[in-house]
């Protein structure tokens, strides 16, 4: 009978977070599936300011940093830092300045600047100043800033469907952009739903409980974002461009041939710009491409990492 009585409680928590309370349901998950999957979650302080980031992999490997993209999280970065962790890199996916668990920092203006800034703070932090960095949108400009900037940082760069610099097309999303709109805000469920159609070639099917509990954290954090979007913005559209060829480290570029966001033609500018970077297309992957074709984006970063001497031992 207690037994019964038990699972009774647990059918009925269970009920309440998938319909009232999303947390009760994600974050146990979520725990239970990064200690499956060999990744722990950890934070650090830095300056102030605590940054928490996801760690695999062997802590005597060589480093390697992900860096997520507008709107999202470390956890975006997770099955990417999963699988290189289990090739014997010791990865490392902050939550960057204003985005997942992360807190806005007061005072400062969260540009491209900032964020290349912060992020060489949190890798002395850590114990990782140089490090092999990847970069998914926003967060590939800001590892191509962080190489500008601070050269011995970056001992390789690996840029997915990056932005920061001007696309020779001006596809929907950047026009929408260019009337003064924001095609990734969140405000309400269904903004949620555009946003996979619009960043996924294939949206994948989201669970209502995680669906919830996103949208819920976008609503909370939504005056700090909309602020972020004021001060990285012209970053975003422009601040790459003819600065490319200061890049010293080994560089890869990668684009999905159907991003709707970051244009596919942009690959075009750094190919121009940095000639002896490796680039690939990925053929019907959207932004997302690692989520859209999981196999062949990993496949490409690995040959380039191979090809260009940096392993993880």
């Amino acid at each position: 009978m207690a037994l019964v009585a038990v699972s009774a409680a647990l059918a009925a928590t269970a009920a309440w977070g998938w319909f009232v309370q999303p947390s009760v349901i994600v974050v146990p998950l979520r725990t239970v599936l990064r200690w499956q999957q060999g990744i722990a979650a950890r934070e650090v302080d830095v300056g102030g300011h605590r940054w928490p980031y996801l760690e695999s992999g062997p802590p005597d490997g060589a480093p390697m940093v992900f860096l997520h993209g507008f709107g999202t999280s470390k956890d975006a970065m997770a099955s990417m830092a999963r699988e290189f962790g289990a090739r014997g890199w010791r990865t490392l996916c902050p939550d960057l300045p204003a985005f997942g668990e992360h807190a806005f920092h007061e005072g400062d203006t969260h540009d491209g600047a900032f964020y290349a800034r912060e992020v060489g703070r949190f890798m002395d932090a850590v114990g990782a100043p140089a490090a092999v960095v990847v970069g998914t949108s926003m967060g590939g400009a800001v590892a191509c800033e962080l190489a500008i900037e601070q050269p011995a940082r970056v001992r390789a760069l690996l840029m997915l469907s990056p932005a920061g610099v001007v696309p020779p097309v001006r596809n929907a999303f950047m026009r929408e952009v260019d009337s003064g709109g924001n095609p990734l805000d969140i405000a309400c469920p269904e903004d949620f739903d555009r946003v996979m159609r619009t960043v996924f070639a294939r949206p994948p099917s989201v669970p209502a409980p995680f669906r919830a509990w996103f949208v819920d954290a976008a609503l909370a954090r939504r005056d700090r974002t909309l602020q972020v979007v004021d001060a990285v913005k012209p970053f975003l559209m422009a601040g790459l461009q003819g600065r490319l060829g200061s890049v010293r480290a080994p560089a890869f570029v990668l684009y999905g041939t159907a991003d709707a966001v970051t244009d596919p033609s942009m690959l075009s500018v750094f190919a121009r710009e940095m000639p002896a970077a490796r680039t690939a297309l990925i053929p019907g992957a959207g932004h997302v491409a690692f989520g859209d074709d999981f196999p062949a984006t990993i496949r490409a970063m690995a040959e380039f990492l191979s090809e260009s001497g940096n392993g993880p031992g």
